[in-house]
């Protein structure tokens, strides 16, 4: 319009956004626009350029968060950043709802849902709180209840599902935790040896965590823990693109450690140590034999085939 008017668009530390339509000439906020009775041929093509630059504003810079509470936005853009998942409606009925499934089996992990507090308290207060369900250890059930923010499953089985409340009560770190080992617990199950040590193989990405550096200056390090390995499992590294192979092979020596400054890991994260046992050429797992060999995608922590535990059985020696 000639450089007539500016539509000016503001977004504040909160991330609340607000515009405007600024007249040049007249130096002052232009407002009729916004009237709803019928206007004139101008107003209206006023009020079709301000929508069509708030529309593209809106595709470039905003983001669409699924759910009520800030916790649990944050949560699902952690699974998107790890795994890949999003969430959908599983009910017609409850949009709102969002279940994340395991890729391999379609397997709900995590539900997240808004109720009234009274149903999962019994306090009789009708506030709708936002919860996510998530599957655990039916062992660990009475550890996990005793913390604050954790209850009994609302509409899922008690003995192995928890309700989590999502408003910020339980650490974001801690719920993430959990949602891992859900994630694990309800996907396709690889080989599990009968006795003695499970095999698993964890992701390192080398644009986050120069593992190289690290392995080559020690031998023995710590890591995040993850899921349920123990020790004496053994545990493969794969690296992800650009290298997309197993590189390394190591022995578990501890799990789930306290964190007291030992590494860069947050402290409020469980570590496993492992040892170095072997180091393989880019070309002896690559992802494509990974694979043939059945392991599909490694997007987080999982158990071996026995295909992929025979070639590290004759590529590492002793490793049992």
């Amino acid at each position: 319009m000639e450089g007539q008017f500016e539509a000016v668009v503001e977004v504040d530390e909160a991330g609340q956004l607000s515009s405007d339509v600024w007249d040049c000439e007249m130096e002052e906020v232009y407002t009729a626009h916004l009237v709803t009775a019928p206007a004139g041929a101008f107003v209206g093509q006023v009020r079709e350029a301000y929508q069509s630059i708030l529309a593209r504003v809106e595709e470039a810079c905003c983001v669409a968060l699924p759910f009520t509470k800030d916790q649990s936005n944050r949560l699902a853009q952690l699974i998107k950043e790890q795994w890949g998942d999003l969430p959908d409606p599983p009910f017609a009925k409850l949009p709102t709802y969002g279940a994340f499934r395991h890729p391999s089996n379609n397997k709900w992990y995590a539900l997240v849902s808004q109720i009234p507090r009274d149903k999962l308290d019994g306090s009789g207060s009708q506030e709708e709180v936002e919860i996510v369900n998530l599957k655990v250890d039916g062992r660990e059930i009475a550890e996990l209840l005793s913390q604050s923010g954790i209850f009994p499953a609302y509409h899922m089985s008690k003995k192995t599902w928890v309700s989590v409340l999502l408003d910020d009560t339980v650490e974001d770190q801690t719920v993430f935790d959990l949602l891992e080992k859900s994630r694990f617990l309800v996907g396709p199950k690889s080989y599990k040896a009968a006795q003695g040590p499970d095999y698993w193989v964890i992701p390192a990405n080398p644009k986050v965590y120069d593992i190289d550096t690290e392995f080559a200056e020690n031998k023995v390090v710590y890591w995040p823990q993850k899921s349920t390995i123990q020790a004496g499992d053994i545990v493969a590294i794969y690296v992800t693109a650009p290298v997309q192979a197993i590189r390394y092979v190591c022995r578990v020596l501890g799990a789930n450690l306290e964190n007291h400054g030992e590494s860069d890991i947050p402290t409020e994260k469980k570590l496993m140590q492992v040892e170095l046992l072997a180091q393989f050429s880019d070309d002896v797992l690559p992802r494509a034999r990974m694979m043939d060999l059945g392991v599909k995608a490694v997007r987080g922590p999982r158990r071996l085939t026995e295909g992929v535990i025979e070639v590290l059985s004759a590529e590492v020696k002793n490793l049992y």
